[in-house]
């Protein structure tokens, strides 16, 4: 979901992962504000 919270969940997954995706599922209607967020390439 977006809201709350949301951008502190991201910055946290940029400090933690070399690139973060956001995705939205083709199955959402366009005004839900479900997404996911894809994580790629853990640091250490």
């Amino acid at each position: 979901f977006i809201g709350a919270g949301f951008e502190e969940i991201l910055q946290t997954m940029r400090q933690m992962f070399d690139k973060v995706v956001t995705r939205k599922p083709k199955a959402s209607r366009d005004r839900s504000s479900e997404v996911y967020l894809l994580g790629l390439g853990r640091k250490p």
